[in-house]
């Protein structure tokens, strides 16, 4: 399989290049700098930005699947990277007829126990509510495309360990699961793709 990455010099997108290339897939990943992704069999390395629409088409094209582990730049002015970004994404793919597509956010955008999404509960924390509204409009973006998408939302995502157990629960964020490591989204993200789980879904993920 062939996967074109996205945020593949963050946290969880570089985990996930790791994973991919020891399970045997070869990635294209694009990348502001490319010298921050070290040379390695099966990776090619496009150094772009990922809000220029044609140089995602470039890196998306003979892709069986994409993958973003794109994020906010931070939590007063995320910037534009993961919802515009993922706006060019969606875009590439249908261009180039490439169907499947994961990636992560915050675990706002998924739905309350008390109704509504749990980004628009008064109890969401004020700080973090730019930041959540850039994930929503990256999952509407999904949502709308007509693609095989899965977004992986979370809790905190903090160092740690390759665990392979965690929970996950389609439209909810599991109870109590207010964090996962770095290393199990990544895990997450791979076993996702790889057994063709959670098409169309919002999947909470967690401890």
């Amino acid at each position: 399989m062939q996967i074109a990455v996205f945020g593949g010099t963050g946290r969880v997108g570089g985990r996930f290049i790791e994973y991919a290339l020891a399970d045997g897939q070869t990635v294209k990943a694009l990348a502001r700098d490319a010298n921050k992704l070290a040379p390695r069999a099966g990776l090619e390395v496009v150094q772009g930005d990922v809000l220029d629409a044609a140089t995602v088409a470039r890196v998306i094209a003979g892709a069986d699947a994409v993958v973003s582990g794109l994020g906010g730049a931070g939590v007063d002015d995320p910037g534009e990277a993961q919802s515009q970004g993922m706006r060019n994404i969606v875009a590439g793919m249908q261009q180039h007829g490439v169907r499947r597509v994961l990636g992560v956010a915050g675990g706002g955008i998924l739905n309350s126990v008390d109704g509504g999404l749990r980004h628009d509960q008064p109890t969401f924390p004020a700080v973090f509510k730019k930041v959540s509204s850039r994930h929503k409009e990256a999952w509407h973006a999904m949502r709308d495309s007509g693609l095989d998408w899965t977004m992986i939302a979370t809790g905190d995502i903090v160092p740690g360990e390759r665990t392979g157990v965690y929970r996950a629960l389609e439209e909810y964020l599991p109870e109590g699961g207010r964090r996962i490591s770095v290393e199990d989204v990544a895990d997450f993200l791979l076993r996702a793709l790889h057994d063709g789980l959670h098409i169309q879904k919002r999947v909470g993920a967690g401890y």
